[in-house]
């Protein structure tokens, strides 16, 4: 396989076209149990010799029995949900990737975890190489789905290696389980001495916000080797509904990017980057740091396309209809984004400049759900919200 080829018709009149930004997550199911999840995934466990499957919401575990011939446990609950039409069959996700023929696209394979299901997570890789080219594809995964993974091998196929690192959980009320973030960075750093680019993601949250905390986040990833740490905005996504409260003031997120940039003043790396709905809190600027539906996605593991990737609901559905532009299974990007629907609503993306959109919506009073999109209602740049966070 050439891993640095890329399929004609994925360019081919589309070189001056922006590029999209698509955030697949491929599968649902982990086996990790985020209390934070923004996707709300299914946790898969073993017992007993049986496979045990998570409801969203972490409530509930349905059992199936072990079939140790059929792949690991999570391709196992794979296929078990694939059955029970709740995710793409691999065939499906094979047609995803050739309706995103005619755009410049920059895809990030994630999940759940992407690779946990070694078997059609290692085909998918394949698959997505070879129609993209690996300049086209990042990949976020955890320690777990990763600790079976041919770094090597893996490292050739992608552009970019993400993963989630936050630092050290609450012990008396845990984001994350204890060991998450650890086995993360442990794989991140072989990566990292591949050559490859990494980029460490971290929602901020009143678990991490202490100067000592940053400061001792930071410096482990300058440690291994890490290329960019990427501040995050805290969302009510997923699970994340369950923990509004660890959500950061508007003084608490400039204070922990000014402990930040201190430190990369200090130390020269990794290189600090803001996420989109952070950076007005460094300035205003003429480009819109939202670009939500303009050019960036986010695409379930049921094809769902979305207009962000964070309008997941504790259920693991969409938030609102109002979020869904169609299924990328079954029709191409190009007839998605031709829709009226979708037509209307990037028309619309200059109206709350500055503002995250799914902030907006999530505090926006308007009863039409698309117009709470665009209201000015996201509370780190809402004035009068603003000033009462600093209060």
């Amino acid at each position: 396989m050439n891993d640095l080829a890329s399929t004609s018709s994925f360019v081919d009149g589309a070189s001056s076209s922006p590029k999209l930004d698509i955030i697949w997550n491929t599968t649902m199911v982990c086996g990790w149990n985020c209390a934070a999840c923004c996707v709300a995934a299914t946790h898969v466990k073993q017992k007993n010799g049986l496979v045990f499957i998570s409801t969203p919401e972490l409530d509930r575990y349905e059992k199936i029995p072990a079939d140790p011939g059929a792949g690991n446990i999570f391709d196992q609950a794979l296929r078990h949900r694939q059955a029970r039409g709740l995710e793409l069959t691999f065939e499906q996700k094979l047609q995803v990737l050739d309706n995103l023929a005619g755009h410049r696209v920059q895809v990030d394979l994630s999940g759940g975890d992407v690779l946990s299901p070694r078997k059609e997570g290692t085909r998918l890789l394949d698959a997505a190489v070879s129609k993209l080219g690996r300049h086209a594809l990042t990949l976020t995964a955890t320690g777990s789905g990763l600790a079976h993974a041919d770094v090597k091998d893996v490292a050739k196929k992608i552009k970019e290696l993400n993963f989630t690192f936050d630092g050290t959980p609450d012990p008396d009320n845990p984001l994350r389980p204890a060991t998450y973030a650890a086995t993360n960075l442990r794989k991140a750093k072989q990566f990292a001495a591949e050559g490859v680019i990494t980029r460490a993601e971290c929602p901020l949250s009143a678990q991490n916000l202490e100067p000592a905390a940053l400061e001792r986040i930071y410096l482990q990833l300058r440690n291994a080797g890490i290329d960019k740490f990427l501040l995050m905005r805290l969302f009510p996504s997923g699970r994340g509904e369950f923990v509004r409260e660890a959500i950061p003031t508007n003084l608490q997120y400039k204070r922990a990017i000014a402990t930040l940039r201190s430190l990369e003043a200090e130390y020269g790396g990794p290189e600090v980057k803001l996420q989109c709905a952070l950076r007005w809190l460094e300035g205003p600027s003429v480009v819109n740091p939202c670009d939500a539906m303009t050019e960036s996605f986010g695409l379930m593991w049921d094809g769902t396309l979305l207009g962000s990737p964070w309008a997941i609901n504790k259920s693991g559905r969409p938030v609102d209809q109002a979020w869904v532009l169609g299924n990328l299974a079954e029709n191409t990007l190009t007839e998605i984004l031709g829709s009226e629907k979708v037509e209307r609503l990037r028309s619309r993306a200059a109206e709350n400049h500055g503002s995250c959109k799914m902030f907006a919506w999530f505090h926006g009073s308007s009863k039409n759900a698309e117009d709470r999109m665009f209201e000015n209602s996201d509370p780190l740049y809402n004035s009068t919200q603003a000033l009462k966070d600093a209060a």
